[in-house]
């Protein structure tokens, strides 16, 4: 698996759209939320968040040259007290564009994506494309391997595969039919984790507050 990217950017980099540019139209509802737990798991592997049935616990407040991670430490230091991660998924999600923009700038510095401006009648847009494309194949791929059990399943993997799941991107990852039932069927034997856990549950929700809102 490619270590040039953080978890999250990775994920990132699967929602753009890699022929029209853009994020994946079937993305853009969970995208925050997923992206939001990525986040989440990163800031506990590097032991600034301790998180104990479902409950975030802050143990380590220092302010962070990381812009995206520091982003989210900033929330958590200004709430100063323990939230369930469900609670700070749904949080965040309500800072959804400033969550994109953070990862297409921290991208675009990478030289990962870049952005064009566009414009729809008279109002003027910034879109976004993959510009590294070789790499994004790479880590599309590395997840098509994990998940149809041709390659070793670390950590970081099996998190990017249940992510990239949850914010509908499995048909771009498996293009093929057959193979997608099959990653489908794998996907129901992997563990589940706190983190994924919360990220569906925030998903299930939101999908439960728009259906109340339309009917």
């Amino acid at each position: 698996m490619d270590k040039s990217l953080k978890l999250s950017e990775k994920l990132f980099c699967l929602a753009v759209n890699s022929m029209k540019g853009g994020i994946y139209l079937n993305a853009t509802a969970a995208i925050t939320m997923t992206l939001t737990g990525s986040v989440f798991v990163e800031l506990k592997q590097k032991g600034f968040v301790f998180i104990n049935r479902g409950m975030v616990h802050l143990v380590n407040p220092t302010i962070q040259s990381d812009e995206i991670l520091e982003f989210f430490l900033n929330r958590l230091r200004l709430k100063n007290k323990d939230r369930r991660m469900r609670t700070w998924i749904m949080y965040f999600n309500g800072r959804g564009r400033k969550i994109r923009k953070l990862f297409i700038r921290n991208l675009v510095q990478k030289n990962v994506l870049q952005t064009e401006e566009r414009r729809i009648l008279f109002f003027p847009y910034t879109k976004v494309f993959l510009k590294n494309h070789e790499l994004v194949e790479r880590i599309r791929k590395d997840v098509e391997n994990a998940l149809i059990g041709s390659s070793v399943l670390s950590d970081d993997l099996l998190i990017l595969a249940v992510m990239a799941a949850k914010t509908n991107l499995l048909r771009r990852i498996f293009p093929d039919n057959v193979r997608r039932k099959l990653a489908l069927r794998n996907l129901k034997k992997l563990p589940e984790t706190e983190i994924s856990k919360a990220v569906h549950e925030a998903i299930e929700m939101m999908h439960t507050s728009i259906y109340a809102a339309v009917t």
